[in-house]
C-alpha cells in the first residue's frame, strides 16, 4: 500500500482530478434490474458503491459526473467490462468519467443539453517532467508538508512516480482492450508540445494567452478515437444547446475551456 504521501503526490500530479462542488458526493444506484447509475465525482466512495450495488443483468449506464480520480475510474471501469452496455451521457462526463467510462460504450447516447469534456490521462510527457524539471520541487515540498528527512521524501517521492507508471501502463492495456486512440486521453510522450502526437486535425482558439485546460468533445474526435462505439449523432444539440448558449458557453471559457472542432485521433506516422 502507497504511503500516505507518496498517494497524495499520484493524485495532485496527474491532475486528472477535478475538485468536486462543495457538499458533492459520490453516488451509484441500481435504478431497476437493467439501469445503473454513476453520479458526482469519481472517487473511493463511488468505487466502492459500484463493487457493492452493480447487478450483472445491467445493460444501461447512465453517468452525471464532472470527473475524478483515475485509479478509482479504471477500477469502476473494469466492474462495468463484463457488461453489454449503452451508455447515456445526462447532464455531463467530464474528465475520467469520458476516459474510462464511455469507451465501455456499445451504443452512447449524449442526451439533451448533456455535455463530454476532456482533461487528460496519464501519459509518459508528464512522467518525464516529474522525474526530471520537478523531481526537486516535489521532494522539498514532501520535507515540508511532511516534516521527513531528505531520504525519506526521496522514498516516498519514488513511490509516487512508480504509482504513475502502474497507471500509465493500466491505461495502455484498457486503451487496447477496447480499441481506444491514445489522443482520447490527450496522450503525450517526452518532447511532445501541447496536445502531443496522437491528435490531428483543427481545435478552437484557446480562452487565454496561457493556454487551456478543458476540452469539449465534438463528434469528430469522438467517433475517431472510440471507433467501436455506435454513437448516436448529437453535433447539432451540442452546438445549439452548449455552444450557442451564450451564458454556459462564457462558463465553460472562464474554466479555460475549448472545443474540439475537426481534432481526431490518429496513429503518429499519419500527422
Amino acid at each position: 500500500m502507497i504511503a500516505g504521501t507518496a498517494l497524495s503526490l499520484i493524485v495532485a500530479l496527474l491532475g486528472g482530478a477535478q475538485t468536486p462542488p462543495e457538499g458533492e458526493t459520490a453516488r451509484c444506484e441500481q435504478v431497476d434490474a437493467a439501469t445503473f447509475m454513476l453520479q458526482g465525482p469519481v472517487d473511493e466512495a463511488m468505487a466502492d458503491c459500484a463493487r457493492a450495488t452493480l447487478a450483472p443483468t445491467t445493460t444501461v449506464l447512465v453517468v452525471d459526473s464532472g470527473g475524478g480520480d483515475l485509479r478509482h475510474a479504471m477500477d469502476i471501469a473494469e466492474l462495468l467490462e463484463p457488461l453489454s452496455l449503452t451508455v447515456r451521457v445526462r447532464e455531463r462526463c467530464y474528465s475520467s468519467c469520458a476516459n474510462y467510462f464511455l469507451p465501455l460504450a456499445e451504443r452512447l447516447i449524449v442526451e439533451p443539453g448533456a455535455a463530454i469534456v476532456l482533461h487528460g490521462g496519464a501519459d509518459p510527457k508528464f512522467l518525464h517532467e516529474e522525474m526530471t524539471e520537478r523531481r526537486e520541487p516535489r521532494i522539498r515540498e514532501i520535507m515540508r508538508v511532511a516534516g521527513v528527512d531528505r531520504a525519506e521524501a526521496e522514498r516516498r517521492f519514488e513511490t509516487g512516480i512508480e504509482g504513475i507508471r502502474t497507471l500509465i501502463r493500466r491505461q495502455a492495456e484498457f486503451a487496447r482492450r477496447h480499441n481506444v486512440g491514445p489522443g482520447w486521453f490527450m496522450y503525450r510522450e517526452p518532447g511532445d508540445r501541447d496536445l502531443g502526437r496522437w491528435l490531428t486535425g483543427e481545435r478552437g482558439p484557446k480562452p487565454h494567452l496561457f493556454g487551456w485546460r478543458y476540452m469539449l468533445v465534438e463528434e469528430p474526435m469522438i467517433r475517431s478515437c472510440l471507433p467501436d462505439v455506435e454513437i448516436e449523432p448529437f453535433q447539432a444539440r451540442l452546438e445549439a444547446e452548449f455552444i450557442d448558449d451564450r451564458e454556459r458557453w462564457a462558463r465553460f471559457r472562464r474554466a479555460e475551456g475549448l472545443r474540439s472542432l475537426t481534432l481526431e485521433c490518429a496513429e503518429p506516422e499519419r500527422r
